[in-house]
């Protein structure tokens, strides 16, 4: 069964990362044109507030404030801290190891480092959260540094980047737990969701939709701006 392991590397999903990236982007650029807008008639008509409006001109500088800060944070968000960004996993036949953007190793889970559950019936499970966003999680069991058995989760999700093939990516590090740790317990719901049959059909690709779905968001977001060009 070792013999049939496939390496499964992440895909990123350019088209809606890129989108999803150039969107921030752009939100980042319309703070700074408004706070420029909002400086600019502060400027111009600074006495008329001195005099007469001097609430307004408060409430002006607070606006200013708060814009500044959500761009710094956005801003932050999306350049801060990089190389300690997961942006890439690969799956083996010893486990999973994630890189950030330079292809420096952030942290490895191996096969052999999995744990048995001593309070739930299974050692592995996808968990699905619930809401408009809704994210999957495996739990797994992993000893901490004080030897202490306890709940850790593999997560696919990666700060801005989304990958084409999470699925595949959960399915095959369960598929590594079958093969590599035969005394580990998936749970029954787990196994049919991600279908880890002994024939294990392939997944299929959906990539020529994610971009037609990507470009049709694209060119929403463009007709938007430039609707809303003609109205100024």
């Amino acid at each position: 069964m070792t013999e049939k392991f496939q390496t499964v590397v992440s895909k990123v999903n350019k088209p809606i990362t890129y989108l999803l990236t150039g969107m921030l982007w752009l939100v980042i650029i319309i703070i700074v044109t408004v706070m420029g807008v909002i400086s600019e008639n502060m400027y111009s008509h600074f006495r008329r507030y001195i005099e007469d409006d001097l609430s307004t001109f408060f409430i002006l500088i607070f606006a200013q404030l708060l814009l500044l800060f959500c761009g710094i944070a956005l801003v932050m968000s999306l350049t801060y801290r990089k190389k300690e960004k997961i942006r890439k996993a690969v799956i083996d036949e010893k486990g999973v190891t994630f890189y950030n953007n330079e292809d420096h190793v952030i942290h490895t889970i191996l096969y052999s480092e999995l744990q048995q559950s001593k309070q739930s019936s299974s050692d592995a499970s996808i968990h699905t959260t619930t809401g408009r966003h809704s994210k999957s999680y495996l739990k797994i069991y992993l000893k901490n540094k004080t030897g202490d058995i306890v709940l850790t989760n593999i997560n696919f999700n990666f700060e801005y980047v989304i990958l084409s093939n999470q699925f595949e990516m959960y399915r095959q590090f369960l598929r590594g737990i079958q093969c590599f740790r035969p005394d580990l317990t998936i749970s029954r719901q787990t196994i049919e969701e991600y279908h880890l049959t002994p024939d294990f059909p392939p997944v299929k690709n959906f990539e020529a939709f994610e971009y037609i779905i990507a470009g049709f968001f694209t060119l929403t977001i463009l007709g938007l701006i430039y609707t809303i060009s003609l109205l100024f």
